[in-house]
């Protein structure tokens, strides 16, 4: 059998087992006193019967993770009821808590203990935050009863904030002077002066907390839509898809006249006749598909970089040797050594490489800009290639693109 660390005993030890169970906490320390003095003898034992048993072992180590797992698992499962209880019925376990800290505050004390122990600094973080919203929610407490300690401490000591005053006269003289040269400046620039609105520490912290609470929470779709409905025509090339799509319904509810259809599905109507917000909304969706489309080339473009640098190295090849050759001939001249062959071949080659990648990029993006640029100006006869136009010097109107 696997050791236990017990005390051997005879088969059928009655009497032993009986005293066992009549006293647990004594036969627990003396099973503790006999591991700690034959630990060295215990181990080696469990090692060897280990060696002799190796799948009983390894069986029994399944078997206490498998037992361990379902702890874990009824463990977590227990604390999520219980949190659960606690959001139902904050009162009641609130109550439950407090009646046991006052039922038990030695195991109070002892688990507080064992928490500083393990987690000191978390420990120390706690108590002051603690301490911090014990002072903010008795804020007024607070000062009153340090008022009163100023007040008392001024009648035992009239002059004490004299002496101080002495004491850091050239400090305060200092502080003063600059006080005065900044309202001159001020003065002087036809500035108003400054008005300082003092508020105590808690209500800023408050303001504070209010503020991180009101930028961080998430917005619904709906919300963001509304919001981005809001926005200029250039927003929406960074509003996300699902957004977007709330924002172009917004935009159209908005614009549709009351007993007709959409007017996004009236083709034939002039330009000049849509509303201003359907215009907005209609370039709007166009950058967007735009901006959609050339991140979709650009991505095209860097994902087939290794074909273009594979065959611009079989174009190629040959070329670049030579004038490597060459150079490493023309550096051996001037006493530098030469080149190693193959590393440079493939610096050169992915030089030129990304050279014609970055060109490429230029190109589409310059091509974009220009659909970016027509979208915008769309139906503005000042931008407009069709619109009709003066020719210089005529009088005469002729269209352009026409002949």
């Amino acid at each position: 059998m696997c050791p236990t660390g017990e005390d051997d005993e005879p088969t059928g030890a009655r009497p032993q087992q009986d005293w066992r169970k009549a006293h647990p906490e004594a036969a627990a320390e003396g099973r503790r006193r006999y591991r700690e003095a034959h630990h060295e003898e215990l181990a080696a034992a469990h090692r060897a019967w280990r060696e002799r048993n190796r799948e009983r072992s390894r069986q029994l180590n399944r078997e206490s993770e498998k037992r361990q797992a379902q702890r874990r698992r009824q463990r977590l499962k227990k604390n999520a009821h219980q949190k659960e209880r606690r959001e139902q019925n904050p009162d009641a376990a609130r109550e439950k808590s407090r009646a046991f800290r006052e039922a038990h505050p030695d195991k109070i004390r002892e688990y507080q203990r064992r928490y500083k122990e393990r987690h000191p600094e978390r420990a120390r973080q706690s108590s002051r935050e603690s301490a911090q919203r014990y002072r903010d929610k008795n804020a007024e407490e607070l000062r009153a009863k340090q008022r009163l300690a100023a007040e008392e401490r001024r009648k035992k000591d009239p002059d004490q904030h004299k002496r101080w005053y002495e004491k850091h006269l050239e400090e305060q003289r200092a502080r003063g002077r600059e006080t005065a040269r900044l309202q001159r400046r001020l003065k002087k620039l036809g500035l108003p002066p400054i008005r300082f609105h003092r508020i105590y520490a808690e209500e800023r912290r408050a303001h504070d907390a209010a503020a991180g609470e009101y930028f961080a929470r998430r917005r619904d779709v709906a919300t963001r839509g509304r919001i981005a409905a809001e926005g200029s025509d250039t927003d929406a090339l960074t509003i996300p898809k699902v957004v977007a799509v709330r924002r172009r319904v917004i935009l159209r509810e908005q614009s549709r006249p009351t007993g007709s259809t959409s007017i996004e599905r009236d083709s034939t109507r002039p330009e000049e006749d849509i509303p201003a917000v359907v215009r907005r909304w209609r370039r709007a969706r166009d950058l967007q598909a735009l901006k959609e489309t050339h991140e979709a080339l650009v991505e095209k473009i860097r994902a087939e970089r290794p074909q273009i640098l594979e065959h611009h190295r079989e174009r190629h090849e040959a070329r670049l040797r030579e004038e490597i050759r060459l150079d490493s001939i023309a550096r051996v001249v001037r006493g530098l050594p030469s080149y190693e062959l193959e590393e440079e071949l493939d610096a050169r080659v992915d030089d030129e490489v990304a050279s014609i990648v970055d060109q490429r990029l230029k190109a589409m993006r310059n091509r974009t800009i220009r659909r970016a640029e027509d979208i915008i100006h769309r139906g503005d006869p000042r931008f407009d290639p069709a619109a009709p136009h003066q020719v210089p010097g005529t009088g005469s109107g002729t269209t352009r693109g026409l002949g």
